[in-house]
């Protein structure tokens, strides 16, 4: 994934990486590659990343911070 403000990066990962079934490591200067653990399909694995970066972002609009998340696939 690629988030439109790398300043954030380190925050994004660090809340990926508090939840127990997520391995998250920043790749590049803005890009964080991440993968749930668990018996998930492609597209169940998909919508459960989308899901939880919306909320992030939106946690981080509450708090007057505009930032973008994209998935990019490898």
């Amino acid at each position: 994934m690629r988030i439109s403000d790398p300043s954030l990066l380190d925050l994004l990962c660090a809340d990926l990486r508090s939840r127990s079934d997520i391995v998250a490591e920043v790749v590049d200067a803005d890009t964080i590659q991440v993968d749930i653990l668990g018996s998930y399909g492609v597209e169940g694995m998909r919508m459960a990343t989308e899901l939880r970066l919306r909320a992030w972002e939106e946690a981080q609009r509450a708090r007057g911070v505009d930032v973008r998340v994209q998935v990019v696939d490898e």
